[in-house]
């Protein structure tokens, strides 16, 4: 019960764009383009979220096409999954990656664990987070793919 209650107080909280796209490779595309056909957007979400983690496995390293990644990563390789099934349904609307902090219970986790990392390699690693935005009609969307891989956990915002 209280590890569901700590899963649950997730929120991400943006401070900038990451401004860095993937593009996806043709046979990931055309995946999309099979699966993703008639969804909703907020099944795109979900979608997005199952098939980034199936394909990647979270590393200090970013290499999207070797199936390792860090969080930059999982954002980038979530956000071109997300926008290709955001296309093959006519929907005019793109999600991107962005960067800012997970804040559980109203601590930032970025700084926390900044704080106690042992080496500044690490600490440079924590000090802050990538995620996914998505802008559905007037709400924004923030979900986190690497969370999700590694926890399990959606970890979405909307505001």
């Amino acid at each position: 019960m209280l590890v569901a209650f700590v899963l649950s107080s997730f929120s991400l909280v943006k401070t900038h764009d990451r401004g860095v796209t993937y593009s996806l490779p043709s046979e990931l595309k055309t995946q999309v383009r099979n699966e993703a056909e008639g969804m909703t957007q907020e099944q795109i979400i979900d979608y997005s979220l199952e098939l980034t983690a199936s394909r990647l496995q979270f590393h200090r390293k970013n290499d999207i096409d070797g199936g390792e990644a860090n969080c930059v990563g999982y954002a980038q390789l979530c956000s071109a999954i997300c926008n290709e099934a955001l296309k093959v349904n006519g929907y005019s609307n793109r999600a991107k990656p962005v960067v800012g902090y997970v804040k559980n219970c109203g601590v930032n986790i970025c700084t926390v664990l900044k704080s106690i990392s042992p080496n500044d390699q690490l600490k440079a690693f924590v000090k802050d987070n990538d995620f996914v935005e998505l802008r559905i009609g007037d709400k924004y969307y923030y979900f986190d793919p690497s969370i999700y891989d590694v926890l399990g956990n959606k970890c979405m915002t909307n505001k």
